[in-house]
């Protein structure tokens, strides 16, 4: 009889949603990717603009809605404390206009 060995973990499942929560995008995310490098990818993934109205780039940042906080873009999800099953919503950084 063969033993079967303990499957590796493949990373964290999260949902994450646009800020109407009417797109959500279902994902595993590696342990080590920060969240600089993933909000390129869902952006993307949900076809969200990259141009502002202004004609200015668009930003974004993630709110982990279960621990109710904004994550940093150096953090990975586990260093964050995102678990299997989380949501992460994708907000537009909204950056003031220049005074005249």
């Amino acid at each position: 009889m063969a033993e079967v060995a303990a499957q590796p973990r493949q990373g964290t499942r999260v949902t994450f949603l646009d800020q109407t929560g009417a797109k959500s995008v279902d994902a595993v995310i590696a342990d080590t990717v920060t969240v600089k490098r993933i909000l390129p990818n869902i952006i993307t993934k949900m076809n969200l603009p990259v141009m502002g109205p202004d004609g200015q780039p668009m930003s974004y940042s993630l709110d982990h809605k279960e621990g109710g906080k904004r994550l940093r873009e150096d953090e990975t999800l586990v260093q964050a404390r995102v678990k299997d099953g989380d949501h992460l919503i994708i907000y537009p950084e909204i950056v003031a206009g220049r005074g005249a």
